[in-house]
């Protein structure tokens, strides 16, 4: 392998490259790397430079059937690949692992993808590797991942100028100001965990889980991720004790900022919920606008758990490696979002309709957020 590679890799390379886009000239540097093929087999052979064995490529496959197996195209991968090795500053020479690193991340988006290995036992460069070393894999990858890679991919705006861009996009297509987020949660499955924590991580229908907490943009970027929680936790016990209730609460003392959700969560000066008892048809109008933007959440969540089906399989991992796999899958959902990368529509499930919630008692009429949403339901129609 041509040394200027390896150099390269470590001394700011911008992963542009791959998108049929020229490097400025600069030595050291390629000048021009439009030939998308050689710098694919440069970074494979980068990671397998110590290699002594004849490893076959995985690449030697259509290009269709890579993607539904690993979800990501053939450039994208080397673009991923890429990226996780500038990041850890990966070097060849100090791995120890006997499956190549290249290897190790496939296996790893294939489990996220499918939630099982299947699909590598018809490919020549996984033969001879047991299940064991296969499942070894997920959470090293995956912890990777969401150390050196997560906290690009998966941003809360900390400051009122970084809400700037998502209040706007909100505000532009559902009319209501101040927005930064759309929140809600949704429970993981766990096939076993400690005896002495059984309880806590049994959810409301039985299962172990855990409570994944998120929050999503207009654009269906997940802003925040949250998979600490045991699936006994309520949603409300989540959001209060999250980083991100304190960060919304530091927002909201210099301008207003807002996050939606849905009714199981309480009325609160920096969270707005739909009318839990609508009287009027300004409220239900209102209610109707929330369910809209709820369902911007819901379409983002369908998204990620049908790319990355392992979601709604029970995970074969103890809680903290499968905090480390939801976030993984959030990063790679936010990374495939920032190379305008669709879902294919075959793998898209249909985002089912919320159920309509019977009406309350009582509201939360004593809350600081009830006047914020009195505020926008005159907002949007004019009742000032």
């Amino acid at each position: 392998m041509d040394l200027d590679l390896a150099t390269c890799l470590f001394s700011g390379l911008q992963t542009d490259c791959l998108q049929d886009k020229q490097y400025i000239c600069e030595e050291g540097r390629f000048t021009t790397m439009n030939v998308q093929k050689l710098f694919a087999k440069e970074v494979i052979a980068f990671v397998r430079c110590k290699e002594l064995r004849v490893v076959p490529n995985p690449f030697d496959i259509s290009d269709d059937y890579f993607k539904n197996i690993f979800r990501l195209d053939k450039w994208l991968f080397q673009d991923f690949l890429l990226v996780l090795c500038l990041r850890t500053y990966y070097r060849p020479e100090l791995d120890n692992n006997r499956m190549p690193f290249d290897l190790r991340v496939l296996t790893t988006l294939t489990y996220l993808a499918h939630g099982h290995f299947g699909a590598l036992q018809h490919l020549d460069a996984f033969r001879g590797y047991a299940e064991s070393i296969l499942q070894r894999c997920v959470p090293e990858v995956c912890e990777i991942i969401v150390h050196f890679l997560a906290t690009d991919y998966i941003v809360f705006p900390s400051n009122n100028e970084e809400t700037l861009g998502i209040k706007h996009g909100f505000n532009s297509l559902y009319g209501i100001p101040h927005v930064v987020g759309v929140m809600d949660c949704f429970h993981v499955r766990l096939s076993k965990v400690a005896a002495t924590q059984e309880q806590d991580f049994k959810c409301r229908h039985g299962n172990l889980a855990i409570n994944v907490q998120v929050v999503c943009d207009n654009k269906y970027r997940f802003l925040n991720v949250n998979p600490r929680a045991p699936g006994g936790s309520s949603d409300i016990f989540v959001w209060k004790h999250s980083h991100i209730y304190g960060i919304m609460k530091n927002l909201s003392v210099t301008a207003p900022a807002w996050l939606i959700a849905d009714r199981g969560y309480n009325l609160d000066d920096i969270l707005i919920n739909p009318y839990r008892n609508p009287r009027s048809l300004p409220d239900f109008r209102f209610n109707a606008r929330l369910e809209a933007m709820l369902t911007v959440l819901d379409t983002a969540t369908i998204m990620l758990t049908s790319r990355f089906r392992c979601l709604k399989t029970i995970l074969p991992y103890n809680h903290q490696i499968a905090a480390n796999i939801v976030t993984a899958c959030v990063t790679i959902h936010n990374y495939l979002l920032s190379k305008n990368c669709a879902i294919d529509e075959h793998l898209m499930s249909v985002v089912p309709k919320r159920k309509p919630l019977p009406n309350a008692m009582c509201e939360d009429i004593w809350t600081s957020g009830h006047a914020n949403r009195e505020y926008i339901k005159k907002y949007l129609y004019g009742l000032f």
